[in-house]
Order: structure tokens, then sequence, then C-alpha cells
């Protein structure tokens, strides 16, 4: 699927600005369709290549990437998202994540939501679970906590909670991925022994 993308460049001042930029993004893949003073637009096919990376290519050359309020937006939702579902978060009592959100970004949760659903495709909501699953995947196969800990550190009201998420969107119940851990553990048990 070809996705367009368009991106404001600050630094482009004159024709050898916008030949260097098409060429450094020409270098990264992508497909250039039009470059002007300040702007540049281009097709995007298969992975979305982040502003970030892009920016960090056109710092050198003394460029930098204008980022849309929207896009800084997401992207602050999606790092207070990985600070409290890390498991490090400490959980208050009757913890909401809209109210947390609200306090630290400083905006109504509904415009939130609707920014985020419009650039991800995705509610919060089902971004949350997706992350959580993905962090109890890594903590069922990477250590020996119990359900019950990571349950606690991951913000699930139980561990009945936690194992009916974790199936709905996996399939699997979490006792695989702890199989999947212990697999790990006799090979390399086996390959320590020889």
């Amino acid at each position: 699927m070809i996705k367009a993308q368009k991106v404001h460049i600050k630094g482009m001042v004159c024709d050898r600005c916008i030949s260097t930029v098409k060429s450094e993004l020409e270098n990264m893949g992508l497909q250039v369709t039009d470059v002007s003073l300040g702007e540049v637009s281009f097709s995007l096919t298969g992975d979305n290549h982040d502003i970030e990376l892009i920016d960090e290519k056109l710092k050198p050359l003394g460029f930098s990437v204008l980022m849309d309020k929207r896009v800084k937006l997401v992207k602050s939702i999606k790092a207070l998202i990985e600070e409290v579902y890390s498991g490090h978060f400490d959980f208050a009592p009757g913890f909401r994540f809209s109210e947390l959100a609200s306090e630290r970004l400083q905006k109504d949760y509904n415009s939130i939501t609707s920014v985020f659903t419009s650039l991800e495709d995705t509610t919060i909501e089902k971004y949350i679970i997706d992350f959580r699953i993905e962090k109890v995947k890594e903590f069922l196969v990477y250590t020996t906590q119990t359900l019950a800990d990571i349950s606690f550190r991951l913000g699930f009201s139980s561990v009945a909670h936690l194992s009916r998420q974790f199936k709905t969107v996996t399939g699997f119940n979490p006792s695989h991925f702890r199989e999947i851990r212990n697999d790990k553990q006799r090979i390399s048990d086996k390959s320590a022994r020889k």
C-alpha cells in the first residue's frame, strides 16, 4: 500500500537545499514526489518511516523537521503509555489512565483520543491493551515472575483479567508463553553442558 506523507523542513533557503534534502530522503529509500522550500512530499510503500529518523538524517546538513503539534501529542501519549505500563509504575487505587493523560498533557481526554485515533488508526485503549500484552509476553518469556506479579506490575485488576485479555489478543493462554521460556531454558542448559 502506498501512503503519501508531507513534512515541513526548517532551514531550506535555496535550490541547493532542495536538491540536498531530496537526495538525502531518496538515499533513505523514500520516493520523493515533490520538494519545495520548506516542504517535502514523499510516498511510502510498506512501513512508515519515522519522522524522527528523517530529522536525525537532515540535522547534520543544517535542516530540521518541523513536527505537527498532533504528531508531538501522539508521541507524548505513547511515551506516557510506556512509562505507565513499563512494569515500574506505582498504580494508585482507582487509577485511570485518562485522568493521568489529561493532567500530564494539559488537554481534555476526548481531544487527546480524537487526535490519537486520527493519526494512529486505533484507539488509545486498544493501543494500551496491545502494549500491555506485549509486556506480559516479555515478562513471561524473560523472567520467572508469576502471573500475579505481572498482573500487579502492569495494572491489571486481577490475574483472571490479565488471562482473558491475553487470550483474546494472542489466541493463547499465558502458560503457552511460559512454556517458551522453559524451552529456551532447557536449550540453554543443554548447550551449557556441552
